[in-house]
């Protein structure tokens, strides 16, 4: 699966996830999904849109509230450190992602810390319904402190304006006077335009003026020209346009308001304020209809119309008792009857003078609230002047109901005061339903007869009022006669309504009129029964009598109103409940029976509305219910004892599965019921069982219809939904969208602690994966079981302690196109060691068929070694080879075991299986008869050689199978020489037979995977001389043929330097080879394991001969026998004569055969270790590579020779030998530019030739080259003497070989390192040594260029500088060709090398240059002759 795809094994199947679609994701979806790993004190850091989106996504209340608290502008965290970062709220109005519920909390709580949102704040409505939320408009402070609308207006203004539109006068008065606004203030109370629009609201404001200052008689005037304002709206109000518009005495009123009175107004004083103003002959003409306060004001001894200054009004109201003007009108100026001492205040009904005076004091009760509609104030008067003095206050709250009762009624037509009343009884703790429903009929009543009887409204209603008032009282015959009249009313209104009157909408409406004869216990109306009956409407008739409990005998006298056969029915039916009622009866009056005779009487009530009366009786109507419904299974009612508060829902649903099956599947769920049925309580683990059950029967739409009705907010809902899709209508999509519904669902369950009566999140769980677990046993098809498998797959965590759903999945998804399936019983008892099995199971399946590819899927599914099916799936190839007649090809033979081993390695099988089958494959070929036996056994040998190779790949090698795969090996080795001897072929071991395609033989690939160099194998046991067969011991297991073939195999085993191999082999077949044996000797006397007295008698015999061969000859004839360089190693190390180990190894050389050239490096390397002062078994121990370094590093002057010695004996690689020659000559540089820094070498040729000497001991110059050039970029910086020295020899390396691309790379190097270092650095004298080591100055004239230009060309003149001579040829040149005027260089540098005809040349030609200016010019007497007389002399 692509969770363990980063697991060390092959997969096949590439998986891939589309990711691209992350990157379309802004940067605050990103941050908001990456939220939920960080922790709480990183929120601090985060965006705070984001971090605001996050949480109320989530509906995290409590870090909401924590961070809304923290935000506060007096929160004292900003003191501290803080938690969360900086809100806003612009963030909180536009990236608020919660409910709209929690969205208004949220809001509310910023509302109460004066915090509001600018959407809120743009919209007026919405700030007012937030404000509501928080205690209104009206608070102290203002709750809206900071607040301005884009056209400048404050929250006052704007909420004067909201009235005003509205015309909310009341609401605008209270909110003026709570925040004491008046037009100083609040500028807009003071403006004009509103004035006009709205002249209530100028009436108002100047009301409120005279209020706050009711000595000014100004703010009257304005007052009563406002009131005038709202009768005259078409002019503006004035004195004289209420004169004009007929209202004279409200103009006198408000004269009288003005400032001066009459006086003033009529004698035109004030011209500047028109509104009081007033033309006399205007008002003498509308004072016509007054004639006598006309001639009063107008006297007709007055000239035009002016009252005479001694009189005025006031002495003309001295007569009228009621209005004395020495009493009254103080506060007028122009009163001068007023006594001193009187009020000069305006005089108002809150006087307090007139108030203590004239005023009549009445306490206002709760009654005087309660008909003006105000019940807060009427609960709370009542609490203060009654309740708190009672000494018995239950009787004086029913008392106090009674009263809001009567009144109620009394006012039944008006609404204000029955909802007050209502309220009222409210809040004394009364039941309101009676006065509610009165109230209700009364109207209904007052409505019926009002729209008959058109005329006598009052009549009516005083008349209905008396009858309502009665029933305060309680009398029954006002009762009786309110429900006749609320009968009639009621028919009267259902045909008004046009319904029919059986309907059960008209049973509704009906349920009045059955209240109102409950409330006030009367008889019940038997109207709506008789219109059943006369309509036939059986079913209405029973649920009507059911539903109020009608006696008997009122039913029965009203069936004969029905149809005769309705009514026959009918009457047998009754009379079973007459019978049943009768019994109850008897029960009731029998108060003293047990409960075992009531249980008893119950056991045969099969009524059902027997049993619902008598559960009411019950003191547990529930579990009584559902006793009854076990008992008659009837499933309905655990529904109706379900509706009880206290029940207990899972005791109903079990009741309602057990009730809704048939009789066997009933007593199945209630077998492990050890009691009653009837009596158990069911808890979860009863519906546990249940659950298992009746899934295991596949009745799950039972438990879905139960889950339905008792627990539809349960989890395991969707758990059954998702059943039935996959179950019955295979619709896997949507079972997914349930699952994942499940799942939340149970996530959100497990974040609120459960209640007993809850299922707890564990039992959840364990109900669904039970379900999960039976559906995979449920699947009929291996399709059914797939898709259900991919379904569980996809879904993550769902199954944890269960079978391995992505494991399932994947085997069936590899099996869906076969027929093989899987066996259902790993589903029931699934684990690792289980699933294996099965696997195992399918891979014996798949490869009997063939289906290898699928076989190994499931092996690498199960982490199953796939040894089998590769190795199976390789023999089926075999197989297949052999039938249709290719195997006997040699070449398809071949190709097919180079094939079985890629096919291993690439499937990774175990060692141990790879060389199993090729051992039996050998001991195949072996067994069989083939024509070609050289084949055969070459065949053979290559199987047994891939054999051994597998095996010792194995992390513990088995030596002694090792051991006898290779005797294996050499045996056929054996019989292959045998048979090329016999046939006269006698070839080198392992040669590359290639053919002319190429194609490889059974040999070279036996030389590929060949093992005999294994280290395990090639140990020191196989070099001793304990194991070694002598000629006297050996043993003869071959025939003569075959020791002659393995005597030559031996050899060139011997040739090639594979003396452990050949020590193994001779081990093998007890084998005498004579020069084996001295071969270990000589390893032997080198590392001092033997000791020249101990060795066997037939090697003293042979070293014996050698002494006295040596005393005979002499060194000259030694030497003639010497001609090899190699066998030269004694005049190199000059060893000491008396060393009989050296004599002792130079004899058992001479006397090898073969194996003489290992024989001479033990030789080289013993002598080497006494020149080391070193034992034999330490240089030996050594690698090659180091014993290199250190003979080169020794600095003697001889090393070169020791050096190529060594190498030659060794055998090394030419590119180990560049290797260390390269890093020698850098190391020597490097000590030498240390010691004499960067100074120009005194004798660099000398110091070249000495590292050429040393590169010339690899063999492959160019390669020693490329290696010093290599060695330069490890030169550290600064050392150029170093670098320069590196490129003159591997320009010299080059130049041994013609190697052009070398010389071409060396010279770019070269040229690099002068413009780039040399030159910036102003080293001339290492430019100099480079141009000159290197001495291609044809190809380097650019340093020429440079010391010119940096005048330094002199030290190109230095002697010995160029022993060769070609420099100074190249300087010359140079001079000709790029400097061809400048003669005295020219001159100088012929004089300073000595090239004395170079000098005369030059002369000569100098002189013909001037030759030929003097011809040029004309003769010009004496002085041209004296011109050239003066030349010769000099010359």
């Amino acid at each position: 699966t692509f969770l363990t795809c980063d697991k060390p094994q092959n997969h096949n199947r590439e998986h891939r996830i589309m990711l691209n679609w992350g990157q379309w994701w802004d940067q605050h979806i990103q941050e908001m999904i990456l939220l939920p790993k960080r922790s709480h004190e990183e929120f601090k850091s985060c965006n705070p849109e984001v971090l605001w989106m996050y949480l109320t996504s989530q509906h995290d209340w409590l870090n909401i509230c924590s961070w809304i608290e923290e935000s506060q502008p007096h929160s004292h965290t900003s003191f501290q450190q803080a938690n969360w970062p900086s809100v806003t709220p612009d963030i909180i109005d536009q990236n608020t992602l919660c409910s709209s519920y929690m969205r208004n909390e949220i809001l509310d709580k910023l509302a109460r810390n004066g915090i509001f949102v600018p959407s809120e704040q743009d919209d007026f409505e919405l700030l007012l319904l937030r404000l509501i939320h928080i205690g209104g408009v009206m608070q102290n402070p203002h709750p809206v402190s900071k607040y301005n609308t884009a056209s400048g207006l404050d929250f006052h203004s704007h909420f004067i304006l909201y009235c005003l539109e509205r015309s909310l006068q009341h609401l605008l008065y209270t909110y003026l006077d709570y925040y004491s606004l008046t037009p100083s203030n609040c500028p807009i109370l003071d403006k004009k335009e509103l004035h006009e629009a709205h002249p209530w609201f100028e009436f108002l404001v100047q009301c409120r003026g005279v209020a706050s200052n009711p000595r000014d008689p100004k703010m009257m005037f304005q007052a009563s020209l406002a009131n005038a304002q709202i009768l005259i709206p078409s002019n503006q109000a004035s004195v004289s346009s209420m004169l004009l518009e007929g209202h004279t005495l409200l103009a006198l009123a408000t004269i009288m308001c003005a400032p001066g009175g009459i006086d003033q107004v009529l004698q035109n004083e004030d011209t500047e304020k028109p509104l009081k103003k007033v033309d006399p002959q205007l008002l003498k003409m509308a004072l016509t209809p007054y004639p006598k306060l006309k001639a009063a004001l107008f006297p007709q001894n007055t000239s035009h119309g002016i009252l005479p200054p001694d009189i005025s009004l006031y002495h003309l109201m001295q007569s009228l008792a009621p209005f004395d003007p020495t009493k009254l009108f103080g506060w007028q100026s122009s009163n001068t009857l007023a006594i001193a001492d009187i009020s000069s205040d305006l005089p108002h009904f809150s006087s307090p003078d007139l108030v203590n005076k004239y005023a009549i004091m009445e306490r206002l009760d709760f009654s005087y609230y309660l008909h003006h509609g105000r019940p807060s104030f009427a609960f709370g008067t009542f609490l203060v002047q009654q309740l708190a003095k009672s000494k018995s206050p239950k009787q004086l709250i029913q008392q106090a109901g009674d009263e809001a009762y009567a009144l109620a009624l009394s006012f039944f037509y008006i609404p204000s005061i029955g909802a007050a009343c209502i309220c009222f009884l409210e809040l004394l703790g009364l039941d309101s339903l009676k006065l509610r429903v009165d109230i209700k009929a009364a109207n209904i009543i007052w409505n019926f007869k009002s729209r008959n009887e058109d005329s006598q409204h009052n009549l009516i209603r005083e008349s209905l009022v008396e009858k309502l008032t009665k029933l305060v009282d309680g009398e029954k015959t006002a009762a009786a006669e309110v429900l006749i009249s609320l009968e009639e009313a009621f028919w009267d209104k259902i045909e008004h309504q046009e319904i029919k009157k059986t309907s059960s909408d008209s049973r509704r409406q009906w349920s009045l009129v059955m209240q109102f004869c409950k409330l006030h216990d009367i008889k019940l109306s038997t109207s709506y029964l008789k219109e059943c009956a006369r309509s036939n409407d059986w079913l209405q008739f029973i649920i009507q009598t059911q539903m109020y409990s009608y006696q008997i005998d009122e039913v029965i006298s009203i069936l004969q109103d029905f149809t005769p056969i309705l009514q026959d029915h009918l009457m047998l039916a009754f009379e079973n409940l007459q019978r049943s009622c009768c019994d109850t009866g008897n029960h009731h009056i029998n108060h003293t029976s047990s409960l075992k005779t009531e249980h008893r009487q119950s056991e045969h009530t099969s009524d059902l509305f027997q049993i619902l009366l008598c559960c009411q009786e019950s003191p547990n109507p529930g579990c009584y219910l559902l006793a009854e419904g076990v008992r008659h299974h009837a499933p309905f009612l655990s529904v109706l004892a379900a509706c009880f508060q206290d029940a207990n829902i899972i005791h109903c649903l079990c009741v309602w599965i057990i009730t809704s099956v048939d009789n066997v599947t009933a007593a199945e769920a209630t077998n492990h019921i050890q009691g009653s049925v009837e009596n158990h309580k069911w808890d979860l683990h009863d519906l546990s069982i249940i659950w298992k059950m009746f899934l295991r029967r596949q009745k799950s739409k039972t438990l879905m219809n139960g889950f339905q009705l008792f627990l539809k907010d349960s989890p395991l809902l969707h758990m059954l939904e998702m059943y039935e899709l996959c179950m019955d209508y295979k619709k896997y999509n949507e079972a997914k969208t349930k699952l994942h519904n499940f799942q939340t669902s149970l996530a959100n369950v497990s974040r609120y602690k459960p209640t007993p009566s809850v299922m707890s999140v564990p039992w959840l769980e364990s109900q669904a994966f039970f379900l999960l677990e039976l559906m995979m046993q449920q699947c009929r098809t291996q399709y059914e079981l797939g898709k259900l498998l991919q379904l569980f797959a996809d879904t993550d965590k769902l199954l944890p302690d269960g079978p391995d759903v992505k494991k399932l999945c994947a085997l069936s998804q590899i099996l869906k196109d076969s027929s093989i399936s899987i066996n259902r019983s790993i589903l029931t008892s699934y684990d690792t060691e289980h699933f294996q099995n099965e696997c195992r199971s399918i891979l014996e399946q798949l490869q009997e068929r063939g289906l290898f590819s699928l076989a190994r899927k499931v092996a690498e599914l199960a982490e199953l070694p796939v040894d089998s099916v590769v190795i199976q799936e390789v023999l089926q190839d075999l197989h297949l080879l052999k039938r249709i007649g290719q195997w006997h090809q040699k070449q398809t033979r071949i190709d097919f075991w180079k094939k079985c081993h890629d096919s291993f390695m690439k499937n990774s099988i175990s060692n141990k299986a790879a060389s199993d089958f090729f051992l039996a494959q050998a001991n195949i070929v072996s067994e069989s008869s083939a024509d070609e036996k050289v084949n055969n056994i070459m065949e053979k040998h290559l199987l047994l050689t891939l054999a051994g190779h597998w095996l010792a790949q194995s992390d513990s090698v088995a030596l002694d199978k090792l051991e006898e795969i290779e005797k294996q090996i050499w045996l056929c080795c054996i019989a292959q020489q045998t048979l090329n001897r016999d046939d006269g072929l006698v070839k080198s071991r392992f040669s590359h037979q290639v053919s002319v395609s190429g194609e490889l033989s059974f040999d070279n690939l036996a030389k590929e995977f060949s093992f005999s160099k294994l280290t395990a194998l090639n140990t020191s046991k196989y070099l001793q001389l304990d194991g070694l067969a002598f000629q006297d011991m050996s043993e003869n297991m071959l025939g003569k043929a075959e020791v002659e073939s393995l005597s030559f195999l031996i050899g060139r085993l011997l040739d090639e330097g594979s003396i452990h191999e050949a020590s193994r082999v001779c081990q093998y077949f007890h084998f005498y080879s004579r020069d084996v044996s001295l071969v270990l000797h000589c390893r032997a006397l080198a590392s001092g394991e033997a000791d020249l007295n101990n060795l066997h008698p037939d090697v003293r015999a042979i070293l014996l001969v050698g002494d006295t061969a040596d005393e005979k000859d002499t060194p000259q004839s030694r030497r003639l026998q010497s001609t090899s360089s190699i066998e030269n190693w004694s005049h190199v190390l000059a060893p000491s004569p008396d060393d009989l180990v050296i004599s002792s190894l130079r004899t058992l050389i001479d006397e090898c055969v073969h194996g003489r050239n290992y024989c001479r490096q033990v030789l080289c390397l013993y002598e080497l270790s006494k020149e080391l002062n070193c034992s034999y078994g330490e240089i030996s121990a050594h690698d090659s590579e180091k014993v290199l370094r250190a003979i080169l590093s020794s600095q003697q002057p001889d090393r070169c020779k020791k050096a190529q010695v060594f190498i030659t004996t060794q055998g090394l690689r030419s590119e180990t030998v560049a290797e260390l020659v390269a890093e020698e000559i850098m190391q020597e540089l490097l000590v030498s530019s240390e010691r004499k820094g960067q100074k120009q070498i005194v004798n660099p040729a000398n110091e070249t030739q000495a590292f050429l000497e040393l590169a010339k001991l690899c063999k492959d110059h160019t390669l020693v080259g490329m290696k010093l050039l290599d060695k330069i970029s490890s030169v550290p910086r600064g050392e150029l003497s170093c670098t320069t020295e590196l490129l003159i020899l591997a320009h010299n390396c080059f130049s041994l070989t013609c190697h052009m691309e070398g010389i071409i790379r060396v010279l770019q190097t070269a040229r690099l390192l002068t413009e780039e270092h040399l030159a910036p650095s102003e080293e001339y004298g290492l430019v100099v040594r480079l141009l000159t080591g290197i001495g291609r100055y044809n190809e380097m004239t650019y340093i020429f260029d440079l010391l010119h230009e940096k005048h330094y060309f002199e030290v190109l003149m230095r002697k010995k500088l160029d022993p060769s001579g070609t420099l100074k040829t190249a300087l010359l040149d140079y001079i000709k060709r790029c400097r061809p005027g400048d003669s005295e260089k020219h001159n100088m540098i012929a004089l300073c090398f000595s090239m004395c005809r170079e000098i005369g040349e030059n002369h000569e030609a100098a002189a013909c240059i001037q030759l030929k200016l003097i011809e040029s010019q004309p003769w010009v007497g004496f002085g041209a002759e004296l011109t050239l007389l003066t030349w010769g002399e000099g010359k």
